[in-house]
This record gives C-alpha cells, sequence and structure tokens, in this order.
C-alpha cells in the first residue's frame, strides 16, 4: 500500500474514543518454576517446569502472546596451566590504569566468554501440555530453527531497539570474520584475520575486536588477504552489556561501577547491581564470574502460545530443557598474536558437558603489537602461563566441577561463588481486564475457541560426503505441511587435513564458533523436495540466494511489506555464507492439505567436506479452548 493510498484509508476510518483500548486494566505479574531452585546444572540438559494452572483470576484474562521467560544465568571460567594447575588471577586493586598488571591477562578477563546471540540458544527443546494432551511437541534443536526465523522477520529497527533485550545487541554475527581451519594439529596460525591471529579447529569467528587497531565490521585496509582485519562485532556489543568489576574502579567502565576506591566514587556497586539484576561480571577469587538474565519472548519458541490469545484460564504445564554444562578449550601462545583456541581435543574425546547447543563463546583477544603484553594498553585474553580455559554455564548457582584437562586433578569452576541474586526461573504473565460487556460478549464467542498454529518435527542425518548424492525419506504421512528448512552444517565426522583424524565435535557444540546463528557456507545442488510423489519444485535446483528470496516471497510469511521482497536481516552476504535451503510447502488443493503425504529430499553435496544436515519440516496443526474454563480439546 502507497502513502496516499494508507492516509485514505485511515483518513476514513471511524474514530471513537471508547475505540481507543479494549482493555480497562494491563497488570504484569510472574510465577516462579517448579523445581524448587533444583537444577541439574552439569548433566547436558537442565529440565525447567512450570505449572501455568496457578495462573487465573476470575476478573480478567491472560494474554498468552504477551508471556516470556526469565531464567537466571551464572557463567563462570577460569584458566589452567598446561599441568592443569589453576592459574592465580591478580587482585583488582592491582590493576591499575597504564599498569604491568596487563601481562597477567588481568586487564582482559571481562572479555574472556561471551553468550552467543540470541537467548533463545539456551533452549534445546520444550513441551507444552493441556490437559493431558501435548500441544506443543518435544523437538530437538528449537533454538536453530526458531533463530533463524527470528532472523527472518527482525528489521534493521528492531535489531537496534529490542534486540538487545534478546541478546542480539544492535549487530548479527559478522559473517567477513568467520574462518574455516581443517589443518592437523597443531594448528597452524589462519590468514583471514591480521595473518595470524585467529586460530583453532572447525569454523571460527569468536574475535571481537582488532589486533592492532579497532576492529571493523567489513575489510578497511588494501590487502592480499581478504576480508583482512575483520572482526565479529556482535561479540563485542555483547560483552559491553556487563558491568565490569574486574578493573579498579578508575578504569571500570566509564567509572561507573564497583567499589568506591580512595577519591574516585562510582555510582553503583556489585549490591545494587544485583538488586536490579543488571549483568555483570567480576573475580572471585581465581573464577571469573559472569550474572545474566535470559528474557526469551515465548511466542518466539512456541506458535501456539502465541495463537492462543486471551484466556482465563489455561490447564498446562510447560517443560523447558536448557543447554547448560561445562566445556575445555586449549591455549597456545597465550599472549602472542599467534594466540590459538582449539576444543579440547580434535581426534580424541570432545571435553563438553553440553549434549546440544554450546551457548557461549571462547574469545580470541591478543596484544596489539604482537610480543608479550606489558601495559593495559596492551592486554592479553589469558593470563601469561595459560594452557587451557574451562568455562561453563549454568542455572541460578555453579555447580562443583572438576574438569581435568593437563593431567591435573581437575579445575572447580564453582568454587565459592554466590548463587544468583534470582534464585529461579520465571514465567511472567499480563492480567489484562476489559468492560463487563466486552468480556462477556468475547467469552460467549470463544467457549470453543479454533486454535491454528505451527509445530516444527526435527531430522537430523551425518556422514554426507563430499560429491555423494542424498536422498532420504523425511516425514511419512504428514498433513498441512508449510515448508521444510535444510541446513548443512559442517560434519563432526569431518576428517581434518590429509589425515584422518576427525573434528569429533559439531558445529553447535564448538565455543569458538558462533553457530547455531551462523552456519557455514556449504553448497547442495540438485535439490528436489517432493511432497506426495509430486514435485515441489519445477527443476532440480542450484539454490542461490535468489532462489531463497523466490521461496520467501512464496511462503509470504516472513515479510508483510507489499513491495519488494522482504527478509528481515538475511542479506545475500549474510546468506551467501550461512546457507538455509528454504522450500515452500504449503501451496496445494484443500483436499490435499488434509491428506496424508510423503516428504522426500533429494540433493548432492557440492563441497570438499563431510556434511551434517538438520532438516525442518513445519506444519499446521489445531486444537479447541474453552477461553473461560481453559479446558482443550485435541
Amino acid at each position: 500500500m502507497n502513502s496516499d493510498n494508507y492516509e485514505f484509508s485511515k483518513s476514513s476510518q471511524p474514530q471513537s474514543v471508547d475505540a481507543y483500548s479494549a482493555y480497562t486494566d494491563k497488570q504484569w505479574n510472574y510465577i516462579n518454576d517448579i523445581n524448587n531452585g533444583v537444577y541439574a546444572n552439569n548433566s547436558g540438559l537442565t529440565q525447567v517446569q512450570f505449572d501455568l494452572t496457578s495462573i487465573y483470576n476470575s476478573g480478567g484474562f491472560t494474554d498468552t502472546g504477551d508471556m516470556y521467560l526469565t531464567i537466571p544465568i551464572v557463567m563462570t571460567c577460569a584458566f589452567a596451566t598446561s599441568a592443569g594447575a589453576v592459574v592465580t588471577l591478580p587482585s583488582v586493586a592491582s590493576l591499575g590504569v597504564g599498569g604491568a598488571a596487563a601481562s597477567l591477562g588481568g586487564c582482559a578477563a571481562y572479555s574472556t566468554m561471551a553468550l552467543k546471540s540470541n537467548f533463545q540458544n539456551l533452549i534445546h527443546q520444550i513441551e507444552i501440555q493441556a490437559d493431558g494432551k501435548v500441544i506443543n511437541e518435544t523437538q530437538p534443536f528449537v533454538n536453530v530453527m526458531q533463530g533463524f526465523r527470528l532472523l527472518s522477520q527482525l528489521s534493521t529497527t528492531d535489531l537496534n531497539t529490542f534486540g538487545p533485550s534478546l541478546n542480539y545487541n544492535q549487530a548479527i554475527d559478522n559473517e567477513k570474520s568467520m574462518q574455516f581451519n581443517q589443518v592437523t594439529p597443531p594448528f597452524v596460525a589462519g590468514t583471514a584475520s591480521n595473518a595470524a591471529n585467529v586460530a583453532g579447529a572447525g569454523m571460527l569467528n569468536n574475535m571481537p575486536y582488532g589486533a592492532v587497531a579497532a576492529g571493523v565490521a567489513s575489510q578497511s585496509i588494501a590487502s592480499p588477504i581478504m576480508n583482512q582485519g575483520c572482526v565479529n562485532t556482535a561479540i563485542a556489543n555483547r560483552i559491553s552489556r556487563y558491568a565490569d568489576l574486574t578493573s579498579g574502579s578508575a578504569s571500570s567502565a566509564q567509572s561507573f561501577w564497583g567499589t568506591s576506591s580512595g577519591t574516585q566514587l562510582t555510582l553503583m556497586s556489585a549490591t545494587q547491581l544485583q538488586t536490579e539484576f543488571k549483568p555483570y561480571v567480576s573475580y572471585i577469587g581465581n573464577i571469573v564470574t559472569y550474572y545474566d538474565v535470559a528474557l526469551i519472548p515465548l511466542k518466539y519458541l512456541t506458535d501456539v502460545m502465541d495463537k492462543l490469545g486471551l484466556v482465563r484460564k489455561l490447564s498446562a504445564v510447560m517443560r523447558i530443557y536448557l543447554n547448560t554444562g561445562s566445556c575445555a578449550a586449549k591455549v597456545t601462545n597465550p599472549t602472542l598474536s599467534t594466540q590459538t583456541i582449539q576444543p579440547v581435543s580434535v581426534g580424541g574425546a570432545f571435553q563438553s558437558t553440553f549434549a546440544n547447543t554450546c551457548p557461549f563463546t571462547f574469545n580470541n583477544v591478543v596484544g596489539a603489537s604482537g610480543t608479550a603484553p606489558s601495559t593495559n594498553l596492551n592486554p592479553a585474553s589469558v593470563p601469561l602461563t595459560t594452557g587451557y580455559i574451562v568455562g561453563g554455564l549454568f542455572v541460578a548457582r555453579a555447580p562443583t566441577t572438576a574438569i581435568s584437562v593437563g593431567g591435573g586433578s581437575g579445575i572447580n569452576i564453582g568454587l565459592n561463588v554466590p548463587s544468583h541474586p534470582m534464585p529461579s526461573c520465571r514465567a511472567y504473565y499480563s492480567l489484562v481486564k476489559m468492560e463487563p460487556s466486552k468480556a462477556l460478549r468475547y467469552v460467549e464467542e470463544n467457549r470453543s475457541k479454533l486454535v491454528v498454529y505451527e509445530q516444527i518435527i526435527t531430522n537430523q542425518y551425518d556422514g554426507i560426503t563430499s560429491g555423494s548424492s542424498f536422498s532420504q525419506l523425511v516425514q511419512s504421512g504428514i498433513k498441512n505441511p508449510l515448508a521444510v528448512a535444510i541446513i548443512p552444517l559442517i560434519s563432526p565426522s569431518a576428517a581434518t587435513g590429509s589425515s584422518s583424524t576427525v573434528f569429533n565435535f559439531a558445529q553447535w557444540a564448538s565455543p569458538l564458533d558462533t553457530c547455531p546463528n551462523t552456519f557455514a557456507p556449504l553448497s547442495l545442488t540438485n535439490l528436489q523436495v517432493t511432497l506426495g510423489g509430486q514435485n515441489v519444485l519445477n527443476t532440480t535446483l542450484f539454490y542461490t540466494y535468489e532462489n531463497f528470496l523466490e521461496q520467501i516471497c512464496l511462503a509470504d510469511n516472513l515479510t508483510s511489506s507489499d513491495l519488494g521482497i522482504g527478509s528481515g536481516l538475511i542479506s545475500q552476504s549474510w546468506w551467501e555464507n550461512n546457507r538455509v535451503y528454504y522450500v515452500d510447502l504449503k501451496r496445494c488443493r484443500d483436499a490435499d492439505k488434509a491428506a496424508t503425504r510423503n516428504l522426500n529430499i533429494s540433493f548432492t553435496n557440492n563441497s570438499q567436506v563431510t556434511i551434517s544436515l538438520l532438516v525442518f519440516t513445519l506444519y499446521l496443526d489445531k486444537l479447541v479452548v474453552d477461553v473461560e474454563t481453559g479446558l482443550v480439546k485435541k
């Protein structure tokens, strides 16, 4: 709709004071989870349960589309020597501006870890039951599909305003700073950024700052190396959301935070930061500790909560499975520009308790001069004697750990770490009140409200070798399919260099990769999708960004614009480095929609590495709800 037609339509609408709002009041409240503070934090997946039946008020309604979760996060890390002994960190008092304490790695400790973009990566799967019926299926890797959909829906304005609340922090992960390293250990220096200072195993995108000057998102110097100097500014933005208490008050985040020192007055102490749940990072003994609160709107995780709308009561139980655990990484040349960080260990057992997504990165921050740091202006990311980084992410409190590296007795990254000031997870909900006549009419018209919503089915495949063909029955007997999204990733079984040694870790499990917010530039050719024995695509495709736009345009559910094609934050540059093969399935005759049909996909792996696949099938489901009693029929 052009501006002339919009203005005319707006002027033609009848206006009324009563039409300004249908509500007389709207207030917010929350319920705690029913875990009673007990979280299996180091088991790979932590189950958190909410009893939504307690949300009831006879005088109002709850809008399920407004509900959101808050997850108290405690993220910790420690440094170990090559022999596995804990490295002693400098005291905060010793860190003066221009002092030599930087050689211990103290002044860059706040940059050691960062959450990956989008708080949804904390959630692996979610199940919702109402009246004993499953209304949201438990499917793995919901964070991957819903994260992609969120990227396709957010605008640049959303990214700058609402994005920080979702942990996007005004930038998405930079595709120009990605690097792939598949050489045989020990790893040689990489060549994509400053020729030396990003190295490790597999896909890498963990450099938040430039080594010589301020990092940039795009190449800014003439160089024979494409994208030299590019860094992942999204990580830098995510780090900057923390109040830094690891430095002295005179040099800590514009002197806003921390204990006042001498004549230097700060604005808020650690205790005051805890009162308002402000994210902050501090030293607790030899542990670098991050406190944060993840805010996750439920409508971005599960479509049924968005579509249910206003109900007085919902007899539902929600089970959420969070990615928690710990992992280790080996560090070589810790204070040089040739610093290498690699997961432990390539070719052996991957030392991680994360069963699926590792939700944080270990960041590569190196000395600006390429030599051993000597001042706060020339910091290291780790202490001088570091051989390993060990870190973890937990709900509400850090457990006792014994992470064994370098033959040591084990590193306890929960040692003396206090619990989060928010002791349990919360589900926030709104209480809406209406004029009695409007409320009565709404209830009378919706005692049997039909709710149609989207569900997701996840399939995983591995070991698709270079140049090989893939043909697979993905779904048998599916009804009302909407779309299929095929995401290729570098396989854990991909061999390194010319050897038979394999990575042994998936992209989403790597603490050096920003996956699953980024993927890989892996090509699938001769792509065809068959539904009910009929080809969905006119011809087999050498799928390009233009085909992606065509499918998004066909789907018509990722844009509300009448002019051009909208794909949110997914640009051509981003897509070409982070391939998602999206195919629309929903256009067919009504008789076909209700029939059970088989879904097949086929393609050729047009890349030089063995790949894995995450295949997400979207389909429509439905239920009937009584908005007065909350009873659900399915």
